[in-house]
C-alpha cells in the first residue's frame, strides 16, 4: 500500500504520481494542515452533531497520506476503485475524503492569485516597476471535455460549437512573465470567451495602468475596458485582406500571447484538467484553482532565481 513516508524517499516517483516535488508537496502540506484542523473543528462542533468531538472511528490513513491520495487523483485522474486498491481503503473513503480535502485546498490556494497594489503617485519609474511590475494582462480561455449530460437542456447548455462536443470552460489572466493574476469560475462550454470573462467579474479587477491583450475571440474587448489600452489581433474581412502592417502587429501580439499558452500547457499536465471530466463543476473549480496556484508558485520561484 502506498504511503507518503515511502514515496518521499523516491522523489522521482513522487513527482510522477502527484506532479509535485518533495519540497512542493511538503510546502503544500504545511499550508494545508492548519486550515484542515480549523475546518474539522467547525465540522465536529456543529450544533446538529450527535457525537462528542473525538468520537467515531479513527482514520485508517494519516492525513498526509490522504493529501497524497488526493494529489495523485488530480495528477493522474484515476478512478476511485484504483485509488482504493492502491491505498487499501474503500471507494467511499476515497470519494468522501477527496471532496473534503479539495474544499480545504481551495481555501488554501484561491487567495494566492491577485493583482499587486497599483503604484501611488510620486513614485519614480524604478520604484513603480518594483511595486507594480505588470506591463500586460494577457487573457485566454480553455475548454475541457465532459461526459455528455443526460438531461437534454444541459446537453444544449454545455455543448461547445467551437469544440463540437460538451465542455466546461475556464479563463486565465497572466502577466508578461507568466504569473497568473486571476482565474475565472467554471462555466458551460456554450458561453463565448468574451461573455465568460465579462460575467466572471475578472475584467473589473485589472488595473488601468496595465495593457490588456487577448486573441481574436476577444474582438470588442475595448468596449468593456474603455480606460485601458486593449490590443487584439486584426481580422481579415471579405474584400479587405490584412495589410503588411496588420500582419506584423498580429505576429508581435502572438509573441506576447505565447506566455499564456505555456501556462495552460503546464496546467494541462494534471490529467484531471485535460482528460474528459467526470465530476461536478464545483469540484472542477477547486481543482483548477489548486493547479493554477501550484503552477504560479513554480513561476514565482523561477523568476526569483533568474533575478537573484
Amino acid at each position: 500500500m502506498l504511503r507518503y513516508d515511502i514515496l518521499k524517499r523516491r522523489p522521482e516517483a513522487l513527482r510522477a504520481l502527484t506532479g509535485l516535488s518533495r519540497e512542493e508537496f511538503e510546502e503544500l502540506c504545511k499550508r494545508f494542515l492548519p486550515v484542515w484542523e480549523e475546518a474539522e473543528r467547525k465540522r465536529l462542533s456543529r450544533p446538529d452533531r450527535q457525537r462528542a468531538m473525538g468520537a467515531g472511528r479513527a482514520y485508517k490513513l494519516d492525513l498526509v497520506t490522504y493529501l497524497l491520495m488526493t494529489m495523485m487523483w488530480v495528477r493522474l485522474y484515476l478512478s476511485t476503485a484504483a485509488l482504493a486498491a492502491l491505498f487499501g481503503v474503500d471507494k467511499a473513503t476515497v470519494s468522501r475524503n477527496g471532496r473534503r480535502i479539495l474544499a480545504v485546498l481551495r481555501q488554501v490556494t484561491e487567495g494566492e492569485m491577485e493583482w499587486p497594489d497599483p503604484p501611488s503617485r510620486g513614485k519614480d519609474l524604478p520604484e513603480m516597476l518594483t511595486t507594480c511590475p505588470d506591463l500586460f494582462a494577457i487573457l485566454d480561455g480553455t475548454e475541457q471535455p465532459i461526459q455528455r449530460p443526460a438531461d437534454p437542456e444541459r446537453q444544449r447548455v454545455f455543448y461547445s460549437g467551437k469544440k463540437k462536443r460538451h465542455t466546461v470552460k475556464n479563463g486565465l489572466v497572466v502577466n508578461e512573465e507568466g504569473l497568473i493574476r486571476a482565474v475565472t469560475p467554471s462555466t458551460p462550454g456554450s458561453v463565448h470567451d468574451l461573455r465568460h470573462f465579462r460575467e466572471s467579474g475578472v475584467l473589473r479587477r485589472i488595473p488601468q495602468e496595465v495593457g490588456v491583450i487577448g486573441d481574436a475571440g476577444f474582438d470588442g474587448l475595448h468596449k468593456d475596458l474603455p480606460l485601458h489600452s486593449v490590443a487584439t489581433p486584426h481580422k481579415a474581412r471579405r474584400n479587405h485582406p490584412l495589410t503588411a502592417d496588420q500582419k506584423l502587429m498580429n505576429r508581435e501580439l502572438s509573441r506576447v500571447r505565447i506566455v499564456i499558452e505555456h501556462v495552460l500547457a503546464q496546467i494541462k499536465q494534471f490529467r484531471a484538467l485535460s482528460e474528459r471530466f467526470r465530476h461536478s463543476l464545483e469540484i472542477h473549480d477547486a481543482i483548477f484553482i489548486l493547479v493554477a496556484a501550484i503552477v504560479n508558485r513554480r513561476t514565482q520561484e523561477r523568476l526569483a532565481l533568474e533575478k537573484a
